[in-house]
Parts: C-alpha cells; sequence; structure tokens
C-alpha cells in the first residue's frame, strides 16, 4: 500500500501540532466529519507524540535536522483538507508557510 512520506523539521512538526490547537472542539454530527475527526485524532497523537520525542533530544547541533512521517492515504486527505480549512486562522508568519507547505507536500504525493 502507498504512503505519504513527510520529512519536518522540529519548527515544522511544532507548527503543526500548534496548528492542531485550532481544530473544533464540537463534536461532529455528519458522518464524514466523524470519519475526518476519527482519522485526524491518530494522525494528532502521531505528530504530538513525535513532538515530544523531538523537543526531548534536540539541542544546538541537531535543531536543523529532519524527522521522517509515514501517512497512509487517508490519514494524508484528511490532513491535507485540515490543513487548508487553516488558512481562515490567524497564524504567525512562519507558522502560515510551514503549513502551506506541508499541505503542498501531501498534496503533490496525493495526485
Amino acid at each position: 500500500m502507498k504512503k505519504v512520506k513527510l520529512r519536518l523539521t522540529a519548527k515544522q512538526i511544532s507548527a503543526l501540532v500548534h496548528s492542531f490547537n485550532q481544530a473544533s472542539k464540537e463534536p461532529p454530527r455528519e458522518r464524514i466529519a466523524k470519519v475526518a475527526k476519527s482519522v485526524l485524532d491518530k494522525v494528532v497523537l502521531k505528530f504530538k507524540t513525535k513532538q515530544l520525542v523531538v523537543q526531548q533530544n534536540l539541542n544546538l547541533y541537531n535543531s536543523k535536522d529532519k524527522h521522517n512521517f509515514s501517512l497512509e492515504l487517508v490519514e494524508a486527505h484528511f490532513l491535507e483538507q485540515y490543513l487548508v480549512s487553516l488558512s481562515a486562522f490567524p497564524m504567525c508568519e512562519y507558522d502560515k508557510n510551514a503549513i502551506n507547505q506541508i499541505s503542498a507536500t501531501i498534496n503533490q504525493q496525493l495526485a
């Protein structure tokens, strides 16, 4: 089965994890929204766990290192949709650029 591969720096991972706080806490009503939330919950957990590991081992010498992620097609699809929906939320310029770059990378691999 094909997977979507991402290589992210610690700062990009932090921007992504921070963006997950923008998600609505209201329970979804429609079936597709429930499926999206269920899939995204697993993705969020994957990225938050990796962020904790990366932050524990972060130092001056490895701050530019990239970390690998592998997402199933359905995970990548819903993550990309979520990231595209974030364009309406206010965020700093770095986070906005990081989110757009991650979204574009996912889009290219899904096409």
